[in-house]
């Protein structure tokens, strides 16, 4: 599998230590996550370049799968596209021009099964056309600003924090348009893999750990805006959770996204919010539990107020800080 997608080696580390604290550690790969390459949990390794897990195609989207996956969607859209071409003027002559015997032309017979199938086959081409078109859009935008479909949310997040800082964000990937697509299409050299999926071409004002120290500093913010939650009514994990009220079954979370198994009494720290749900991971004797977090009903908890909760120390405060001054110092180091 790992020819196909790219899995970040188990175990891995920068070369050099001092890098090691610009990086995210996986707790389950027992290694630093590499620039751009995030734990994926459906297929419990960390990927590179990793943008989505795909369940048609029953594995993740990365670092050496990223054109192939283009092309599947670009193949099977011009493959429902010819389906189409044939059926539709197949139906078009069985049901509206009568046959001609003296013109000498080809008679095409249908059965009430083969004429449903037909039309049912249209059906399912023109959705494909337009599931696969709309997924294909998306990934050839990502193509072209050079990102993933996670690092579109990074971005976003660092945009909004550009006024809390002096010097705005800037994405170190973006290389121009012709470039950004060369990383996934290398026309130059014969389709090959652009680089090793752990160094990457940047932008000159930047470095191989801009976009991870950024993604350091908004896990500490949210670290920070996060609530802490008591369990009050379990919930056995159920992705629609009928025993619950019409909206809370009807505005679930993305279907993806994993369900969190809770139980009367538990602790949560929540990070995300929707009307009906909440998101969040355990929290047992102050120590949180990265392991296990996903999406649970709102109804099932409510905030626990307890002065004793605000466990969190100040060193973490501290260091977010501090670190904005650090960005500037290893920033003049690297370059």
């Amino acid at each position: 599998m790992n020819i196909f997608i790219g899995f970040l080696p188990k175990y891995w580390r920068p070369e050099l230590k001092e890098h090691e604290k610009y990086l995210q550690y996986c707790n389950i790969c027992k290694g630093f996550k590499a620039p751009r390459a995030h734990h994926c949990k459906t297929c419990q390794r960390c990927i590179l370049k990793f943008d989505h897990h795909c369940p048609w195609i029953n594995t993740c989207l990365g670092y050496k799968n990223h054109a192939n996956f283009c092309w599947f969607l670009f193949s099977s859209i011009l493959g429902c596209i010819h389906a189409l071409s044939m059926i539709c003027p197949c139906i078009y002559r069985v049901l509206f021009i009568p046959y001609i015997p003296w013109k000498n032309e080809p008679r095409i017979d249908f059965s009430t099964n083969t004429l449903l199938s037909s039309i049912l086959s249209i059906g399912f081409s023109i959705g494909v056309i337009i599931a696969l078109g709309f997924l294909l859009i998306i990934q050839l935008k990502n193509i072209i600003y050079n990102r993933t479909t996670i690092e579109n949310w990074i971005v976003q997040k660092a945009y909004h924090r550009n006024q809390q800082r002096l010097e705005p964000f800037v994405y170190p990937y973006d290389l121009g348009l012709k470039e950004n697509i060369r990383q996934v299409f290398n026309w130059k050299d014969s389709f090959q893999l652009v680089g090793d999926g752990i160094t990457w071409s940047v932008r000159s004002n930047c470095d191989q750990y801009t976009l991870t120290r950024e993604q350091l500093e908004q896990k500490i913010d949210k670290q920070q805006r996060s609530v802490r939650y008591k369990v009050i009514k379990s919930y056995n994990g159920a992705f629609f959770p009928i025993n619950y009220d019409l909206w809370t079954c009807i505005c679930i979370p993305y279907l993806m996204e994993s369900r969190l198994r809770i139980s009367k009494g538990d602790y949560l720290l929540v990070t995300r919010w929707k009307e009906y749900w909440l998101y969040g991971k355990f929290i047992k004797s102050d120590t949180i539990i990265e392991q296990f977090r996903g999406w649970f009903p709102r109804c099932c908890v409510r905030e626990s107020m307890d002065m004793n909760n605000l466990w969190w120390d100040t060193s973490s405060i501290e260091f977010s800080s501090n670190l904005y001054e650090r960005n500037d110092m290893n920033m003049k180091k690297l370059s």
